[in-house]
């Protein structure tokens, strides 16, 4: 369970929102130093190189979940090992990796092909910052319309487009979904159960 919960630890502090936890640091023309998390709100001679030229869209908070189903859905795990939920992304069957620290819900390029986005990611029209312990990267982010769940719909939703490294598994469901269920995690027994709310 160790393993388990530094991956999950790690892998909470790879998604996080663009700019909500970095602080930026610029020093003006007189020699003034500066301070913000809003790197936008820096005169863009002084901006971040790698920062998009114009502010993404700021990613809708997600709709109430609807057709919630009324009894909890149970997931099933070997202890020690990863909790794995199935979802459906615009119908398309994926694995996602449960991640109770993760702020936000994420798919790999290769699962975001297979629900249809291959050709409508764009790096730096709509992306995060995700910030890991090798260093950040900027992701895009999509709007999926539909996103079923443990007997909920969700959308439309942001999901950010990211391969995590992990084998097998299409992504990481965050708690931009997971805060609408009570998630009971049974190590000892090898069950996690979503409650709706």
């Amino acid at each position: 369970m160790r393993i388990v919960l530094g991956l999950v630890l790690l892998l909470a502090a790879l998604v996080t929102p663009a700019v909500a936890q970095e602080l930026f640091k610029w020093t003006d023309e007189k020699g003034v130093v500066h301070y913000t998390a809003d790197p936008w709100s820096i005169p863009p001679p002084f901006r971040p190189a790698d920062l998009p030229p114009q502010r993404p869209a700021r990613p809708a908070v997600p709709a109430p979940p609807t057709a919630l189903a009324k009894a909890a859905t149970v997931v099933q795990f070997t202890p020690g090992q990863p909790i794995v939920v199935s979802a459906h992304v615009n119908g398309v069957p994926m694995a996602l990796l449960l991640d109770t620290g993760a702020d936000r819900t994420l798919v790999s390029p290769a699962a975001a092909a297979r629900a249809g986005y291959e050709r409508t990611i764009v790096p730096g029209e709509s992306s995060v910052r995700i910030l890991g312990v090798t260093g950040s990267v900027v992701a895009p982010q999509v709007i999926v319309p539909v996103f079923d769940i443990a007997g909920a719909r969700f959308g439309p939703l942001w999901v950010v487009v990211h391969d995590p490294g992990l084998r097998g598994i299409d992504g990481l469901l965050g708690r931009d979904i997971l805060d609408a269920f009570t998630v009971t995690i049974d190590a000892a027994a090898g069950r996690a159960t979503l409650t709706p709310r």
